[in-house]
């Protein structure tokens, strides 16, 4: 025995220490990547259901210059007492909004009134998702001027010319003769004329045959009375 303590070997102890060290790192580790994971699974719902599903117009749509109303559908309702953060501009290629009075909500749907001139528009939106993250948005379309009604042409009845009309305007008319009735009495009167010669000249040969019956009966009694 040479008088001094023994030494104490401290390399186990290192060991421990370096092993703890590890084990902390490790915990850390997983803490931040379940915080990580967390976040990430309660941001998911709301980026992928929360979002614009229809609008009208449609993007790159054609409308006409009476459409009176704007809609923009979504996934969801936007959150509730956040209408003042709804926004809807519909913008001519001037800039000029042409909507008109509040955006109204019904279910999922944003709607606001316009007045539309023709000519490109861009419909400029914000949604406010139920966990309060707004989205904005635009939608383009084109409003297409009214069209003006063209009067077909105009159908002027035209008069058929009567038959005197034809025939004074120096239109050859050709008209075929009626036999008259006349032209038979005629004939009947000539032949009547005609015949009445030889009934006189008849009447005047009995006449005449008579009176020389009668002068030739006087000649022969006159003898005998003398």
């Amino acid at each position: 025995m040479d008088g001094h303590e023994p030494q104490v070997d401290e390399v186990p102890v290192t060991r421990d220490r370096t092993g703890s060290a590890w084990t902390a790192v490790r915990v850390l580790v997983v803490v931040a990547l379940a915080t990580v994971l967390t976040g990430l699974a309660t941001a998911a719902p709301a980026s992928a259901h929360s979002g614009l599903t229809g609008s009208t117009p449609a993007e790159g749509g054609v409308v006409a210059s009476d459409l009176r109303q704007v809609d923009l559908t979504f996934t969801e309702a936007p959150l509730a007492g956040l209408d003042a953060g709804l926004r809807i501009e519909v913008r001519d290629q001037a800039g000029q909004d042409e909507s008109t009075g509040d955006v109204t909500v019904a279910g999922t749907t944003m709607s606001k009134q316009v007045q539309l001139s023709a000519g490109p528009h861009t419909m400029l939106w914000r949604y406010v998702s139920p966990d309060g993250h707004p989205i904005d948005g635009q939608v383009a379309f084109t409003v297409q001027a009214a069209q003006t009604a063209v009067a077909g042409p105009t159908v002027t009845p035209t008069a058929t010319p009567s038959r005197e009309a034809r025939g004074s305007s120096g239109t050859s008319v050709t008209t075929t003769p009626t036999p008259v009735a006349d032209t038979a009495v005629g004939a009947d009167g000539d032949g009547s004329s005609s015949a009445l010669p030889w009934v006189l000249g008849g009447v005047a040969i009995v006449v005449a045959l008579g009176v020389v019956a009668l002068l030739a009966s006087r000649r022969r009694s006159a003898p005998a009375d003398d």
